[in-house]
């Protein structure tokens, strides 16, 4: 769908390409307006445009995908580290998050867990830039009905599903727009950080 997955160019000139789409996607910003098709099409590798707090869309790459970590990065020297969907790290934003671990098992269950019915979670999240490590945040997700997106101008049937989430002196509800059959994050809104932090995120080129 979309655009087709990570491209695989030659092995002697694919650093060279990565370093000058770095530099490209540092002027990714486009207003208040989305990413376009030929935009996107730009970038040969597995990207993602990000808007913090509805300010303006950057596209980003995808650098590394290790074990289901992907880490995005662009010459803006921002830096991403998403798991299942999640945002689970962050570098380079006015409030970072250094952390985000599950209290109980090896891993959070990701939003694609809804599939199967509504669950809760609790984790820990660190903030160092507020000085607040190991943050118990207390979490409920479920469904919330079907939805057709539209990412680069082409129509994504997807299905909602809502995280609710307490902390102390704190409360959000992040989105994620899965699909319905594989439960894969087209899109998501997640809250950050207690000073409020809203990311959004939607895949333009999915991870091949």
């Amino acid at each position: 769908m979309l655009l087709t997955g990570c491209a695989s160019g030659d092995n002697n000139n694919i650093w060279g390409e990565y370093l000058q789409i770095l530099k490209d996607s540092a002027k990714g910003t486009f207003g208040n307006r989305a990413v376009t098709r030929d935009q996107a099409a730009a970038i040969p590798f597995a990207s993602m445009g990000y808007r913090l707090n509805g300010g303006p869309e950057m596209m980003i790459v995808l650098a590394t995908d290790t074990n289901g970590d992907q880490l995005w990065t662009s010459a803006a020297h921002i830096v991403l580290l998403t798991h299942d969907g999640r945002v689970i790290r962050t570098v380079g934003l006015p409030h970072d998050i250094s952390g985000v671990m599950p209290t109980m098992g090896n891993s959070l269950p990701p939003p694609a867990a809804v599939l199967k019915g509504a669950f809760t979670s609790i984790r820990t999240v660190d903030f160092p830039d507020i000085g607040s490590y190991s943050v118990p945040i207390n979490c409920e997700m479920m469904t919330a009905g079907r939805e057709t997106i539209s990412i680069l101008g082409q129509p994504i049937t997807t299905l909602r599903a809502d995280e609710s989430c307490k902390s102390s002196g704190w409360s959000f509800r992040d989105s994620y727009w899965l699909d319905p059959a594989s439960g894969f994050v087209w899109r998501s809104l997640q809250h950050l950080t207690p000073k409020g932090d809203v990311l959004e995120t939607e895949i333009l080129r999915p991870p091949g």
